[in-house]
C-alpha cells in the first residue's frame, strides 16, 4: 500500500503461568484448600481426601512466596493466599473463587523474585529481533535500570556493534517498576504503561494517576510513551466501545502519550478492523479538539525529573521560539538518525512535524514519535532543492497555505557541529 509500517516485537519476559488442566478447567471456592507444585505437573481437582493441585511453569515459585503473599491467577480474577510450604509445594487458601484453565498466567505481586532478566527465553527472541530486523524491542516486567543494561548489553554483543542495535520499550508493569521509573528512562528509547499486569500488581484504584506520571516522565526524559491494554476492550464483543473507554483513550492524548496500543480487541477480538479505525477516529478527534481550544499536552503534568538535553536542547528550544513567534503551521527537518524530530516533537503545543530520511528503517521508527510525520528521500535535499521539496510536501499534504509560515531546519549540511543549524522561516509561496 506504500505505506510504512513499524515493526515492535514483544519479549515475553518471565511470565509464570500454571501448567496444563484437564477438561474445561477446575473450579475453585471460597476458603478451599489449594496446593501448586514446583514443576509442570497436570493439575488435579479436589477430590474429597485431596485438594486440588497446580502445576506451574517456574520452579521458583514456590520458594519465593511466604505466607501470608498473595498468589493471583488469570489476570486477578481468581486469588489465592499462601498460608505455608510443605514438600516442594506451595499451600494456599482460596480468598475469590472461580474457574481456573490450562495455561493461565500468575501474578505474584507481595514476593521478591529472584529471577535473571532477561531470561534465556528472551535472549534468543532478541537474536532473532535483530537477525530479523525488526524496528523495537519491547522488555517486559523490567524492575530496574539494570534489567535494561543487560539487554542493552545483550542486544550489542549478538550485533557486534559498539551502540544498541535496536530500540528498548521498557513495559512498566511491577510497582518496582513504577518506584525506578526516573532511573529506567534514561536506559530506554521509550516506555509502555503496561496497564493489564499493572492493574494486578497494585490497586486499580492507583492506576490511572501511575499513567499521568510516567507520560509525564517519559516526555521529561525525552522519549516516548505508549499507554496499551483495555483501552477498547468491549469491542472484542461488540462493534463499538463504551463512551468510558472512549474517553479513556483520549485522555492519554491530553496527558501526552504519544501511542495508544491495542492487544485483545486486535488479536482475538470479533471486530479488529472496527477497533483500529474508532481509535484512529478518537486519536484524529481529540488532537483537533486540543488544537482548536489551544490545550497544551501534558501541561499540568510534572515528572520527577528535568533531563538536560545540551547545545540539542538549546537548537530544540530556539526551533519552539521560532515557531511559536511565527504561528507557524509546521516544521520541516532532513533527520538521518530521526534524534532531532523525536526532541522537536516533545513541544507541547501541537506542532507538527515533517521528518525527512533515506533509511526506511528510520522511517519506521519514527512513526512512534507523536506528531512527527516520516517521509521518505532518497536523497535528502540541500539548500533551495530543500526548501522547494518542504513547500511541496505541506501544501500536498493541506498543512499550510501559501503565505502561512513553515520552519524548515537544515542540520548537517551547513554545520559540522552536531547542535548547530539554520532555521530558516519561510512563508508558503502559491503553488
Amino acid at each position: 500500500m506504500g505505506q510504512p509500517v513499524g515493526v515492535l516485537g514483544d519479549l515475553p519476559g518471565p511470565k509464570i503461568r500454571l501448567s496444563e488442566v484437564p477438561g474445561e478447567g477446575i473450579e475453585l471456592t471460597e476458603g478451599e484448600r489449594v496446593e501448586v507444585g514446583r514443576g509442570p505437573e497436570l493439575a488435579s481437582p479436589a477430590d474429597r481426601k485431596k485438594p486440588a493441585r497446580f502445576g506451574s511453569s517456574w520452579a521458583g515459585l514456590v520458594d519465593c512466596v511466604e505466607p501470608g503473599q498473595r498468589v493471583l491467577i488469570d489476570d486477578g480474577l481468581v486469588r489465592l493466599r499462601a498460608t505455608a510450604h510443605r514438600d516442594d509445594t506451595l499451600i494456599c487458601e482460596v480468598t475469590a473463587g472461580g474457574r481456573v484453565s490450562s495455561r493461565k498466567g500468575v501474578n505474584l505481586p507481595d514476593s521478591d523474585l529472584s529471577i535473571e532478566l532477561p531470561t534465556d527465553q528472551d535472549r534468543r527472541f532478541a537474536t532473532w529481533a535483530i537477525e530479523h530486523e525488526l524496528d523495537w524491542i519491547a522488555m517486559s516486567f523490567v524492575r530496574s535500570a539494570d534489567d535494561v543494561q543487560a539487554l542493552d548489553a545483550h542486544l550489542r554483543k549478538v550485533s557486534g556493534q559498539d551502540k544498541r542495535p535496536i530500540p528498548i520499550v521498557a513495559k512498566i508493569e511491577v510497582p518496582r517498576a513504577v518506584d525506578h521509573a526516573s532511573e529506567i528512562v534514561s536506559e530506554v528509547d521509550a516506555l509502555m504503561v503496561a496497564r493489564g499486569d499493572l492493574g494486578v500488581e497494585i490497586d486499580i484504584a492507583m492506576v490511572p494517576s501511575i499513567q499521568k506520571h510516567l507520560v509525564a516522565v517519559a516526555r521529561d526524559a525525552g522519549i516516548p510513551c505508549i499507554v496499551a491494554t483495555q483501552m477498547l476492550q468491549s469491542m472484542i464483543e461488540a462493534p463499538t466501545p463504551t463512551r468510558a473507554e472512549a474517553s479513556d483513550v483520549a485522555t492519554a492524548i491530553f496527558d501526552g502519550a504519544d501511542g495508544v496500543m491495542l492487544s485483545g480487541e486486535t488479536a482475538v477480538g470479533r471486530y479488529p478492523i472496527e477497533a483500529v479505525t474508532m481509535m484512529a477516529r478518537i486519536n484524529r478527534t481529540t488532537e483537533t479538539a486540543m488544537r482548536r481550544m489551544n490545550v497544551t499536552s501534558g501541561k499540568d503534568l510534572r515528572a520527577s525529573r528535568t533531563a538536560s538535553f545540551g547545545p540539542q536542547g538549546a537548537l530544540v528550544r530556539a526551533i519552539w521560539t521560532a515557531a511559536r513567534s511565527v504561528d507557524a503551521r509546521c516544521v520541516v527537518i532532513p533527520s538521518s538518525t530521526g534524534q532531532y524530530a523525536r526532541l522537536i516533537s516533545r513541544n507541547d503545543f501541537l506542532l507538527p512535524v515533517l521528518a525527512l530520511a533515506s533509511d526506511p528503517q528510520i522511517i519506521r521508527r519514527m512513526l512512534l514519535y507523536r506528531g512527527v510525520t516520516p517521509v521518505q528521500s532518497d536523497q535528502i535535499p540541500e539548500h533551495e532543492a530543500l526548501v522547494e521539496r518542504a513547500e511541496q510536501e505541506v501544501l500536498t499534504r493541506g498543512w499550510a497555505k501559501a503565505g502561512e509560515y513553515v520552519l524548515i531546519v537544515a542540520r548537517e549540511f551547513w554545520c559540522r557541529d552536531d547542535a548547530g543549524a539554520h532555521i530558516l522561516v519561510r512563508r508558503v509561496r502559491p503553488g
